[in-house]
């Protein structure tokens, strides 16, 4: 990854990962993996987690869908955001952020960083961000002053 920069990966539904897609942030990856997630009524729990996760065939996690072609058969490639090298920060809706809530909880690293949006049907609630409550609690409320 010398001399290129990391990317933004998104997650949500399709209005909202369409509008970041317009902005240009869609990449595909070596092994033709996307940056992005459209979240459908038909995704599974599973498959969304997956994808944020750093689920794996070798550790043990059921793989979604077909292993990539570009690998061996015994070797899938780690297919989620946290597991990819080229990704620096996640961005995704509030309202999935909270289908998988203990996942992005779990999530402790600085990079991939993990930003919870508001999307067309769910406005922002400060009070249900994970990664603002955590940032709170490095503060005391006199130091902010």
């Amino acid at each position: 990854m010398a001399g290129r920069g990391k990317l933004i990966a998104v997650m949500g539904d399709e209005d909202t990962v369409t509008g970041f897609l317009l902005g240009g942030i869609g990449e595909l990856d070596k092994h033709r993996r996307p940056n992005f997630l459209v979240v459908e009524k038909e995704t599974s729990l599973a498959e969304i987690e997956e994808t944020f996760r750093n689920a794996s065939h070798l550790t043990g996690a059921p793989m979604v869908g077909p292993p990539c072609p570009l690998t061996l058969p015994f070797l899938p490639v780690r297919r989620g955001f946290l597991a990819r090298e080229d990704v620096g920060m996640i961005l995704i809706s509030q309202a999935l952020a909270e289908q998988i809530r203990p996942a992005v909880a779990a999530h402790a690293r600085a990079l991939p960083a993990v930003l919870e949006i508001p999307s067309k049907d769910h406005p922002y609630d400060p009070a249900r961000d994970s990664v603002l409550r955590r940032a709170r609690g490095l503060f005391a409320p006199d130091e902010l002053r």
